[in-house]
């Protein structure tokens, strides 16, 4: 882990700020100052000290919500709606946050957490975690519809030049009146991305769940609540990221 990094998990600064600490040599590594940014350090070993107080490494801390709707995924609004932080469990006082985001009123999985290399693991199209999500649509899912969402089409993200948005699987769950209820699954994460390409192809979203993120599921957890990520579950992703491996995700549809 990089020394700002480190710093910046400890709460002791923002990792810009940690940077500045570093080069006006307030910040020693077993003994010795440190004033070059992006020193490693391993905090099981070393001793990092911040103006000679011994700075402990945070124990992380890993969550699953079921996200109601009516949230926003950030620490505060500034239009001063509801965010995730506001029903965290009164006993977390780590400083955790949500890894990527979910709509307003988007429901479903959505892991918080201070492991800030777990986060980016996750985050990153280039391991390609599968999110699985369920989606009552406007419309009928056809074969050539489906086919063409895992063809890839063209969204706006961020008011920037459109860019291809692709499905790794998309089928019929149940048919809902005149309209279906459908699975989707991307290894991306683009702002209102599944909202998108369905409004692309002329199926908007009614409503829509996120299932699981790689191997972490919100299967019986009720909407609102939170549990502890796994073991298992956390060494997927550390075991992963360390191979370079790409992940599969814990759904699978034909």
């Amino acid at each position: 882990m990089r020394l700002q990094q480190f710093l910046a998990h400890c709460g002791i600064a923002s990792r810009r700020k940690a940077e500045e600490l570093i080069a006006l040599g307030e910040v020693s590594v077993n003994g010795k100052v440190i004033s070059e940014p992006g020193t490693k350090v391993d905090p099981e070993k070393d001793s990092v000290k911040y103006r000679g107080r011994l700075i402990k490494k945070e124990k992380y801390v890993y969550l699953v919500l079921n996200k109601p709707a009516g949230f926003i995924c950030s620490a505060s609004d500034e239009k001063g709606r509801p965010t995730v932080m506001d029903i965290l469990p009164p006993n977390v006082k780590a400083r955790v946050y949500p890894v990527g985001r979910l709509d307003f009123n988007t429901t479903g999985c959505l892991i918080i957490t201070n492991d800030g290399s777990l986060a980016n693991m996750i985050m990153h199209p280039r391991f390609e975690v599968e999110k699985y999500y369920t989606a009552k649509i406007k419309g009928r899912l056809t074969d050539e519809t489906a086919a063409r969402l895992m063809r890839g089409v063209l969204i706006d993200v961020d008011g920037e030049k459109p860019v291809l948005a692709k499905a790794k699987r998309a089928g019929i769950l149940k048919k809902h009146g005149k309209n279906d209820i459908i699975f989707i699954t991307i290894t991306e994460g683009m702002n209102h991305q599944i909202k998108k390409m369905l409004q692309a192809v002329g199926l908007p979203p009614v409503r829509l769940h996120r299932e699981s993120v790689g191997p972490v599921t919100v299967k019986g957890l009720m909407q609102g609540a939170f549990r502890d990520m796994t073991e298992r579950e956390i060494q997927y992703f550390r075991r992963e990221a360390k191979n370079g491996k790409r992940h599969k995700g814990a759904k699978k549809k034909n």
